[in-house]
């Protein structure tokens, strides 16, 4: 493909434009809920921890 040259059909240009600017953004929010799983786990864990220490004496 010659991507040198614009389309003649500017809907096709547009098409390509909405879907990778699609994937970027599903892609931006499957890592944004990723992290946030991520440090909810660990905020989780952190708790616990000082709830249950390992070492009473």
């Amino acid at each position: 493909m010659n991507f040198s040259e614009i389309p003649e059909n500017p809907f096709i240009f547009l098409s390509w434009v909405t879907a990778m600017g699609l994937l970027i953004s599903l892609s931006e929010a499957t890592i944004k809920i990723k992290l946030e799983k991520r440090n909810n786990y660990r905020k989780r864990i952190k708790l616990i921890e000082s709830l249950y220490p390992k070492k009473l004496a």
